[in-house]
């Protein structure tokens, strides 16, 4: 499992995973609400992706399981809590098949230790799986460190979970 930092010339292959990310993200959004729609092409939109190679502290990452496109993580500067912190995980997209297979806590394990420092996980308030996830995955990166902290609905809408991996090392290079 790799997680590298995708190349501007890679964008297409983000655009396109991000379709499938935002079609299984769908599920959760309630019917009513602006999310897990399509534009009238058919399409789901992501404004502001290109700030991923535009703005200093944006990392578009895509994720390789034995050298097969598996998924991509955006990590940023935003705080759901409006808080001093290092990195967040804006998005974070795990292909299905790749799922039990521990892919994506090997990614975000990487990710954590590559690039240590504060950081912040907030989670849709309508996606329980993404919650169980991250709960186990950042206890896995921080033991006893994480605080789970909720959003105040505006800000966001959602448990926001807080760690330090700061003495993380990265397990692979």
């Amino acid at each position: 499992m790799t997680a590298a930092e995708t190349p501007a010339a890679q964008r297409p292959v983000l655009d396109h995973l991000l379709q499938l990310y935002k079609y299984d993200f769908s599920e959760f959004a309630p019917i009513g609400s602006p999310y897990g729609e399509v534009d009238e092409e058919g399409l789901f939109a992501y404004p502001g992706l290109e700030s991923y190679w535009q703005d200093n502290g944006r990392i578009p990452l895509l994720i390789r399981a034995d050298d097969r496109l598996a998924g991509f993580a955006l990590v940023n500067q935003w705080s759901a809590l409006g808080l001093p912190l290092d990195h967040a995980v804006a998005e974070f997209f795990v292909l299905r098949k790749y799922r039990r297979a521990r892919v994506g806590t090997r990614a975000a394990l990487f990710i954590f230790g590559r690039y240590p420092g504060r950081w912040e996980v907030g989670v849709a308030w309508y996606n329980p799986p993404a919650l169980a996830f991250w709960r186990r995955v950042t206890q896995e990166a921080a033991p006893g460190k994480v605080e789970e902290i909720a959003g105040d609905g505006k800000r966001w809408a959602g448990p926001v979970l807080c760690f330090d991996t700061g003495s993380l090392q990265s397990a692979l290079p």
